[in-house]
């Protein structure tokens, strides 16, 4: 007998703050959506700055990709991207090999819904609305925290972070810290605030080999892409891991002391093969529908 999806549990809504500047980001957006197909996540919003178009772009792609949905932004199945309307930074170099790939017929080989700057969302006013989807929700932040103070800063938006927001998880790899005032106002939110230093994602470092084939289930593959776009013959697994503990923090894989996420001893091996069977996995199939 299929259950009614109706009579389970929320999952619990994933508000995703970043750059999309490095693999493991892109790898962290995977993990995500891969755990939203299996109902242990529901994506609640991805704002984008710290990086140019190209980047917002990518964040669509990798979702309509894993939703295998081709509607416009304003689509239920997939949300619109936040980004910043006045950003002057340079598309990562990572995104542009997913971005420019194509089919035989000259078509881009992704869907997307994002072309200009004017097909995304205000990313306070995404970041905002996203805490509220779900009744309980975890943000992971790695961008730099202007646009998700600003968010906070909205009238009642503090109130709702006390009443939804379970825990903030701060990735402090890349440009995180760059603006710092609005990351102390971040890290003082009324909430469970846990900071990923960078010793965590170097302690769980992959060889680029490592995902030669863990793709295979799809001819084309835009997380595929940008990992082999990346140009390092290793990467450090920095966004994964903190997207893990936000989804998963009972897991025995990590502790956490005076607000700092660490690596259980001895633990990385195990670890790391499950993040990156957490981000390779094919996506589930979606629930059977109730007559």
């Amino acid at each position: 007998m299929t259950q009614d999806p109706k009579q389970t549990p929320s999952p619990i809504g994933v508000v995703y703050n970043t750059s999309m500047a490095r693999a493991d980001a892109a790898l962290a957006l995977a993990a995500l959506y891969v755990a939203a197909s299996r109902r242990q996540a529901r994506v609640n919003g991805v704002a984008v700055n710290g990086s140019g178009l190209g980047a917002a772009i990518f964040c669509d792609v990798v979702a309509r990709f894993y939703t295998g949905t081709a509607r416009t932004p304003s689509s239920n199945a997939v949300l619109p991207i936040g980004f910043d309307s006045d950003a002057t930074a340079a598309d990562p170099p990572m995104v542009g090999r997913a971005l420019a790939r194509t089919r035989p017929n000259g078509q881009p080989q992704y869907v997307r819904s994002i072309q200009r700057v004017s097909d995304t969302a205000a990313p306070d006013a995404l970041l905002r609305n996203a805490v509220t989807l779900t009744p309980e929700t975890i943000v992971v932040l790695s961008a730099p925290a202007t646009w998700l103070a600003q968010s906070i800063a909205l009238a009642g938006v503090e109130g709702q972070y006390e009443r939804r927001v379970k825990r903030v998880v701060i990735v402090e790899a890349g440009d995180t810290g760059r603006d710092a005032a609005a990351l102390k106002r971040v890290a003082a939110l009324p909430v469970p605030v846990v900071f990923c230093g960078s010793e965590v994602g170097e302690s769980l470092r992959v060889t680029a080999s490592r995902f030669d084939g863990a793709f295979a289930w799809a001819p084309a593959h835009p997380v595929a892409d940008a990992v082999a776009a990346g140009a390092a013959s290793d990467l450090p697994l920095h966004d994964l891991a903190a997207m893990y503990f936000a989804l998963s923090p009972e897991s025995p894989f990590f502790t956490v002391t005076d607000r700092r996420l660490s690596l259980a001893a001895g633990a990385a091996p195990a670890c790391l093969t499950e993040l990156l069977s957490l981000a390779t996995s094919r996506p589930a199939p979606p629930p059977a529908r109730t007559a």
